[in-house]
């Protein structure tokens, strides 16, 4: 079957991410800080951490190119679910290693000039064990680098998780989620493979972490805002309050 046919419907897919960003903007007050305003015309990997479920359509919805998410084989246990993540350009991974299918897909979608996404973290993640700590991740974005010889873009998203409290959905609360994008990290071709990943891997790690920290140095976060566990942000009483700003990004 044909890469395109395989790859989702572009018209649902653009739909459903306007549609998404005006529910959010209904209880979220987004703040982008972008490392640079113009991003490759072609294909490209975005890597991000991930603190929440809310993550993938946030960021979908706010990033300045649509992204075909690799999402994890489980939303495609039930036919109906599996429907909506086909139909919005999603594609499965196994969380196992040796998943050689999503691999395959991955490279599909980069040979027709998308944008594939990645949580490279496998899940959830906060404090010690969150990659913008420092943290281990899968490293198979790397590997999707060198294979394709296409750049990645490192995100860091926080707030998102406040979202698990249901009183922080209400229209007047206005929950802050900030989104860092940064500058396009290109593969190294003139190395050995296993070299050029490992470049790859570190280069993407320490500007995940240099995001984070800006992110907190231009909007004024605390420390409270960054990744904490669903649990904690279920029992957390938080009422918004105003911020301090630099003199540069985006609201």
């Amino acid at each position: 079957m044909p890469i395109k046919k395989e790859s989702g419907s572009r018209a649902f897919s653009y739909f459903s991410r306007y549609l998404v960003r005006l529910i959010f903007s209904w209880s979220c007050r987004v703040h982008r800080f972008r490392k640079t305003q113009r991003y490759p015309s072609g294909a490209f990997i975005v890597v991000a951490n991930h603190i929440s479920h809310f993550d993938p359509p946030m960021l979908g919805s706010w990033f300045p190119r649509y992204i075909d998410w690799m999402a994890m084989e489980e939303l495609y246990s039930n036919r109906w679910s599996a429907w909506l993540m086909r139909s919005l350009c999603t594609f499965p991974v196994k969380r196992a290693a040796g998943d050689f299918a999503s691999l395959r897909a991955a490279l599909g979608r980069l040979k027709i000039g998308r944008v594939v996404g990645i949580f490279p973290e496998g899940g959830i993640r906060a404090g010690t064990g969150s990659i913008l700590e420092g943290a281990p991740s899968w490293v198979g974005f790397a590997g999707l680098s060198i294979l394709s010889d296409k750049p990645v873009v490192p995100c860091v998203i926080v707030g998102t998780d406040r979202l698990y409290r249901p009183k922080n959905w209400l229209p007047f609360r206005r929950v802050p989620v900030w989104m860092g994008f940064g500058e396009p990290i290109k593969p190294r071709t003139d190395l050995p493979r296993e070299q050029a990943q490992a470049i790859v891997v570190e280069e993407v790690k320490r500007s995940l972490i240099a995001l984070k920290d800006e992110l907190v140095q231009h909007f004024g976060l605390h420390a409270s805002d960054l990744p904490q566990t669903p649990q904690h942000r279920k029992r957390e009483n938080f009422i918004p309050g105003k911020r301090r700003r630099g003199s540069r990004g985006e609201a």
